[in-house]
């Protein structure tokens, strides 16, 4: 018994460590295969059955348009030939090169003709008002005395005149002409298409006037011909004419603050400023001090350029009509400008000087017989050369189309 008890004992021990040995082997199994991924991450081949994320395609260069040599940007003016069509009511500004030697031949529909034409400045562009009258339909235009090409590599490109016409069906087009060097650059014709009926029709739903010249326009013809000459002859083209003062103006004190360091480092509220300037003129008119002589019944009053910091200067004028007449300023008037000359005295360049604030006592200007109109002109100052002088001119209507010039503003202009 003592002997059959030891071996079921030992039967039991051996069930026993098989069951630890078995279990530890179990174990140390589960631990090497949560281990093995670990391995196959680390390692350099990734592990069966893992697929890697397939790389996404770069964006094509192709894509990236356009560039500005595809599409490259359009010349500030038109040249050569150009058609410029015009919609309902609208009133376009067409801008045209023109060069020393070139000139522009504008066409308007055999529908319509001229009821006024509106020139800014004959000196600089002139127009030929004989062929105006003669087809009421074609504008021909020309350099003037005073047309100056842009020198060359010049980067001024701004408009040197403009032009206004008005038709007789109502409708207002602007011509903005800029000096070219080049006849390339001219533009040689320029055609304005347009729809008659359809510019009446809605310059009257805009509540405007149509048929300007008072007759309603003749019946079409029901072969559809049209001939010349059967809208009026009795009539004449109404032409204004414009005439220009020039003056010298003179910065010289205002420039010598500015060289000093004497000039306000904080600039104005220009237009306080320039309205206490008018009414201190209005106050005090001898500061102005004297009128040049009177030219086609205008004359001028230039006072000294006032600085109101390193950059910004203001001068005021003064404009009499002395003519028995009414007399009117032309829109944009006055105006300051850089007057380029070469060594013999010829005109080289006339360049625009950048106008920050204008007020006026006359809000149309209009002059009534004796009038005086008084006008502050807030500027940037331009840096002048040896051979420069800074300049103000004034154009107006209902005078002899010539120029006339005054020396003002400098000591030996008051005499």
């Amino acid at each position: 018994m003592f002997k059959h008890g030891n071996r079921r004992r030992s039967q039991a021990m051996r069930v026993v460590l098989f069951l630890l040995m078995f279990s530890a082997l179990v174990v140390a199994q589960q631990r090497g295969q949560r281990k093995q991924p670990q391995k196959a991450v680390q390692g350099h081949k990734p592990t069966a059955g893992v697929v890697p994320p397939a790389a996404k395609p770069s964006p094509s260069p192709a894509a990236m348009v356009p560039v500005a040599l595809v599409n490259p940007s359009q010349p500030e003016y038109m040249s050569g030939e150009a058609n410029v069509t015009v919609r309902g009511n609208q009133n376009p500004i067409i801008r045209l090169g023109l060069a020393q030697n070139g000139v522009n031949v504008i066409e308007f529909p055999a529908a319509d003709s001229f009821f006024m034409i509106h020139p800014g400045n004959s000196e600089l562009v002139l127009f030929d008002e004989e062929t105006a009258k003669l087809s009421k339909r074609s504008l021909v235009l020309r350099p003037g005395a005073a047309f100056v090409a842009p020198p060359a590599g010049s980067a001024t490109r701004g408009p040197s005149a403009s032009i206004s016409v008005q038709m007789q069906s109502g409708i207002v087009v602007t011509f903005l002409i800029y000096p070219v060097r080049e006849l390339s650059q001219n533009a040689h014709r320029c055609v304005v298409m347009y729809n008659r009926d359809e510019v009446v029709a809605a310059r009257k739903a805009a509540g405007l006037a149509v048929n300007l010249d008072g007759r309603e326009p003749a019946a079409k013809h029901s072969n559809g011909s049209m001939r010349f000459g059967e809208d009026g002859d009795d009539g004449d083209l109404i032409v204004p004419k414009v005439s220009r003062l020039i003056a010298d103006v003179d910065s010289s004190r205002a420039d010598e603050r500015v060289r000093n360091g004497k000039v306000s480092k904080k600039r104005p509220k220009l237009s306080e400023v320039a309205n206490r300037a008018l009414k201190d003129a209005i106050k005090n008119p001898n500061k102005m001090g004297a009128f040049a002589k009177s030219n086609h019944g205008l004359s001028l009053a230039v006072a000294p350029v006032v600085d109101l910091d390193v950059q910004a200067r203001m001068v005021v004028i003064a404009v009499r009509n002395d003519a028995q007449g009414v007399l009117r300023i032309v829109q944009g008037n006055p105006e300051v400008y850089v007057q380029t000359f070469d060594d013999n005295g010829k005109t080289l360049q006339l360049e625009q000087v950048k106008r920050l604030y204008v007020e006026s006592t006359s809000l149309e200007g209009k002059l009534n017989k004796g009038e005086v109109v008084y006008y502050a002109i807030v500027y940037e100052a331009p840096v002048l050369g040896v051979l420069q002088r800074l300049r103000v001119s004034v154009s107006q209507t209902e005078a002899a189309d010539e120029p006339a010039t005054a020396a003002l503003g400098t000591a030996a202009g008051r005499k």
